[in-house]
């Protein structure tokens, strides 16, 4: 007995090194060749005997697949590659997938389904891959994790150039230096180039340089990953609502738009007829609702609190990695809790940018329009975003007053994380910026039909007090409307039932392009409308609500008078084209 004892208690060997293991196996990471192996083991070492996830881009013959394998003897390895030949080398602990890592859906089908700890990225050396890969996995690798970029040394070189470049193109370890030099610099670090790096400032702890190879580190403190879901599917009672039948895209054109914008409107033209989804709201416990009005609930994103969120890939602590199915968090969520009220009930109408007046008006006040499947709206407490200003304030109070809500019912709520104890979440009724439900257009009619018409019949809707996308030709364009019996209207000016008001009544308007022209939610059927706009303006969000009207369109794209031009820029119009679109808009 004792000497069974002392045979269990009999010290083992010592551990064979990654390299050995590596030179064993055959890759050519091993000291033979690339050496990356002697750090790997200094960096990777105190994973050994843990679980958790592996994932290589990049199988070829299988040598490093089962090099990481006998290492990390409880990790399960993920080996990715584009040969589906690689499915030999798949066994109880090694899982193979197949797929190109040059492209987007497949990347974003990995963030969904991978959380790794460690990830090495061996697969294509081509730059853009690289630094795709590195852009849509980063955020879903496990905090305190590590992403391996081998063979970056592709970046130098014209002949590597010529096989794994672009011409003009960023080469990866340009990309990488110049999120290393984000991280080193700190506060005097130029401004982040767009929210992936303000993500990778936040999150980053180290960036491991070494030959033909980089190690970035990922920081500890939880970083929660949620997959998008609806409220069907995680409240059996959840409600359906139908938010009416399909309608048609209306005959339109567009006048000195960029080839860009012009590709993007034919498309939207052909697109057929719009046929929105089913709305479904549910009542759910312990729902933290953070930033603009992103509702979590039991680690998922709530899919019908995303609409305009899906445009922008950070909003508050949550970043987007790839497609609006998967988020994850680029700080800690610190929620303070938010009790239930006896005798009423929390109603979400918080969403992204809805301290904008278009945003509020056509994409949140319309879902009080399914409200009375759920409760009583007497009954209900409206929690919204707070207003950066007095006036959008009382927009957002007199908007919900014609909807029979009392100012005392509406929670002005910053953008602080909140877990409410229990919480409705209303269903979508619009699809920023390309849909809108009839649903949402009939219920805003309603509203507006309290309103008496202003007897208008012509408006032109100018930017010309506004801080942005002003028309610099402003006078000019208003001696030539005013010829054509428009009326001239500043919509700051006017609160909400004057904009109403005006619009209710007016068969033709011509508009510098801005969220006043949401105010067509209230026109008559076959209002005819004229959009001003820079060259790179889109013109889906407004050309959707004339075509509910059954309506016509023109946009009329000027001149920026900055480069390059975008949606901000002020700009002119030619007066000879604008002189052309009002005899089409008058024929």
């Amino acid at each position: 007995m004792k000497r069974a004892r002392d045979r269990r208690r009999a010290p083992q060997g010592p551990l064979e090194s990654l390299d050995a293991i590596g030179t064993r196996t055959g890759t050519d990471k091993a000291s033979a060749i690339h050496d990356y192996l002697g750090v790997y083991e200094q960096q990777l070492g105190h994973l050994r005997g843990k679980r958790f996830q592996l994932v290589e881009i990049g199988v070829h013959q299988g040598a490093s697949t089962r090099m990481w394998a006998e290492f990390f003897s409880r990790a399960k390895v993920v080996g990715i590659d584009i040969d589906p030949a690689c499915r030999r080398h798949a066994d109880e602990r090694i899982e193979i997938l197949i797929g190109n890592q040059g492209r987007a859906a497949f990347l974003a089908r990995l963030a969904r389904r991978l959380r790794p700890l460690v990830l090495v990225d061996d697969g294509s050396h081509r730059w853009t891959h690289q630094i795709d890969t590195f852009r849509t996995l980063f955020p879903v690798l496990r905090p305190g994790g590590y992403f391996i970029v081998e063979d970056i040394h592709t970046s130098f070189g014209e002949d590597y150039a010529a096989t794994y470049g672009t011409e003009g193109g960023e080469t990866a370890y340009a990309y990488m230096a110049s999120i290393a030099e984000g991280i080193v610099a700190g506060p005097r670090a130029a401004a982040p180039r767009d929210e992936f790096e303000t993500y990778c400032r936040a999150t980053i702890e180290s960036i491991v340089f070494l030959k033909h190879s980089l190690i970035v580190r990922k920081k500890a403190f939880p970083q929660r990953r949620y997959l998008t879901r609806s409220v069907a599917d995680v409240a059996p009672d959840a409600v359906e609502q139908d938010t009416g039948a399909p309608y048609e895209r209306i005959p339109a054109e567009l006048v000195g738009a960029s080839p860009e914008v012009t590709a993007a409107f034919d498309g939207l033209l052909g697109s057929g007829p719009v046929a929105f989804e089913p709305a479904r709201s549910a009542v759910l416990d312990d729902v933290t609702v953070v930033a603009g009005g992103i509702a979590l609930h039991d680690g998922k994103v709530l899919d019908e609190t995303l609409n305009a969120a899906r445009n922008i890939r950070r909003n508050g602590p949550l970043y987007r990695p790839a497609d609006d199915s998967v988020w994850v968090e680029m700080e800690p969520v610190r929620p303070v809790r938010v009790p239930a009220v006896p005798g009423r009930h929390h109603v979400l109408l918080k969403q992204t940018w809805d301290s904008n007046y278009g945003h509020w008006l056509i994409d949140s006040l319309p879902r009080l329009a399914l409200l009375d499947k759920v409760h009583d709206p007497a009954e209900c407490l409206f929690v919204v975003n707070r207003q950066q200003s007095d006036a959008m304030r009382q927009v957002v109070v007199d908007s919900l007053a014609l909807a029979g809500v009392a100012e005392d019912q509406i929670l002005f709520r910053g953008y602080a994380p909140a877990t409410f104890e229990r919480l409705t979440v209303l269903g979508t009724v619009a699809r920023h910026p390309v849909a809108k439900s009839p649903l949402a257009l009939s219920f805003l009619e309603q509203l507006g039909a309290q309103v008496p018409g202003a007897g208008e019949e012509r408006i032109y809707v100018t930017r010309a007090k506004a801080a942005r996308r002003r028309l610099v030709n402003h006078d000019e364009v208003r001696e030539v409307l005013a010829a054509h019996g428009y009326r001239v209207v500043h919509p700051e000016d006017l609160d909400l039932a004057g904009q109403i008001a005006l619009f209710r009544s007016a068969t033709h308007v011509v508009a510098d392009m801005g969220a006043a022209l949401s105010n067509l939610a209230f026109s008559p059927p076959g209002v005819t409308v004229l959009a001003l706009a820079t060259e790179s303006m889109e013109h889906d969000y407004f050309y959707d609500i004339v075509c509910h009207k059954s309506g016509r369109y023109r946009g009329l794209q000027g001149t920026a008078v900055e480069a390059p031009a975008h949606n901000g820029s002020d700009f002119r119009v030619d007066v000879a084209l604008l002189e052309e679109c009002l005899a089409w808009a008058h024929s």
